[in-house]
């Protein structure tokens, strides 16, 4: 004797032995179709397991992209640094001197006083030739002679000193000879200017 089949259809039960194959068929794709739409999520999970994202990054290298990246942003906002003429000038003007300072030529230029810088070393220590102290080529301390850990440090020093007695008013070799000499000693200020306006007539 055949059983009886029957599936539950909420509070109805539907008898499945007089249902042939293709309405089974097609009442199993309803009841999934119902499924899926009262249950989305259902649905969206197993897809999701069945087809996994993948995420492909392609053979971009770190150095590609910092170049891509300066190449667009920052370069454009980038001066483009002319080299200064005036340093190999000034070198081998103070070569043509025999001094150590030559060394310092672009250091020199990078100071807003650099004529008196070489005028005042010239007229105090013949361009560093005769020191009073280590680097320092312009006599700074007087009877207590300042040292210097290198030339840079005392161009600099002498370049911010010069400022001081430009604020105070003397702004010529003439004003500040009595005050950086300690006395009227005509001979420094024909020895400053007389570098100063050599400089000048070298475009420096």
């Amino acid at each position: 004797m055949k059983a009886s089949q029957q599936v539950q259809w909420g509070s109805i039960a539907v008898s499945l032995d007089r249902l042939s194959f293709l309405d089974r068929l097609y009442v199993s794709a309803a009841l999934a179709g119902v499924l899926i739409w009262t249950f989305p999520h259902v649905g969206l999970a197993s897809t999701m397991k069945a087809q996994p994202l993948v995420f492909e990054i392609k053979n971009i290298s770190l150095q590609q992209i910092q170049e891509d990246y300066l190449a667009k942003v920052l370069a454009p906002d980038i001066p483009v640094l002319e080299p200064d003429p005036r340093v190999e000038l000034l070198r081998q003007y103070l070569q043509s001197k025999r001094s150590v300072l030559a060394q310092e030529a672009d250091v020199l230029l990078q100071q807003y006083h650099y004529r008196l810088i070489l005028g005042i070393a010239f007229a105090e220590s013949n361009f560093c030739k005769i020191q009073i102290a280590a680097n320092n080529c312009w006599g700074i301390g007087g009877s207590r002679p300042v040292a210097y850990a290198s030339l840079t440090a005392g161009i600099v020093r002498a370049n911010e000193i010069i400022q001081k007695y430009q604020d105070l008013g003397m702004t010529t070799p003439k004003y500040m000879r009595n005050s950086w000499v300690g006395w009227p000693n005509d001979n420094w200020i024909i020895a400053v200017e007389q570098i100063t306006m050599e400089l000048e007539s070298r475009g420096l």
